[in-house]
């Protein structure tokens, strides 16, 4: 079980913070969050280019979400607002993602991980895209959660 945490580095730039492997025998606290560790990211963030209707509708709001992404090779990038050709996109929020089935790849501006069936990711307002490089679906399970105040 892989434990993924991103973040925003001096330059602006999204990156893969750490990695971490966790026996799945025993417990384990996942993540602590502290909403105001991340408000300068995500204030930082353009509103108008942002994905923002990924994620709630109100500051101190959360919404938990299903999505089912086809591998890469038979497309997948819909034409919603803030998200590019390459599938990349940013949202105003910190999300829990875990991958409830499949193999998946995290793109960020400064690296990659492959992620498979078990493993989740904690994201702090991160500049991303999702990449299925297999040849079955994936579903990914994420919470999504916007500070109060954004």
């Amino acid at each position: 079980m892989k434990r993924v945490v991103t973040g925003v580095n001096e330059q602006g730039r999204s990156y893969i913070v750490s990695v971490d492997e966790l026996d799945a025998s025993k417990p384990h606290i996942v993540w602590d969050y502290e909403p105001s560790h991340v408000l300068n990211w995500i204030k930082a963030i353009d509103p108008k280019i942002a994905a923002d209707w990924i994620g709630p509708e109100t500051s101190g709001g959360a919404r938990w979400m299903f999505a089912p992404l086809p591998p890469t090779a038979e497309g997948g990038h819909q034409e919603h607002p803030g998200i590019d050709d390459e599938g990349f996109h940013t949202t105003r929020t910190v999300d829990f993602d875990f991958i409830f089935d499949g193999e998946l790849t995290l793109v960020v501006d400064e690296g990659r991980v492959a992620l498979q069936k078990g493993d989740f990711v904690i994201q702090q307002a991160t500049r991303h895209a999702w990449k299925n490089e297999s040849d079955k679906p994936a579903l990914l399970l994420a919470l999504i959660h916007r500070p109060n105040g954004i």
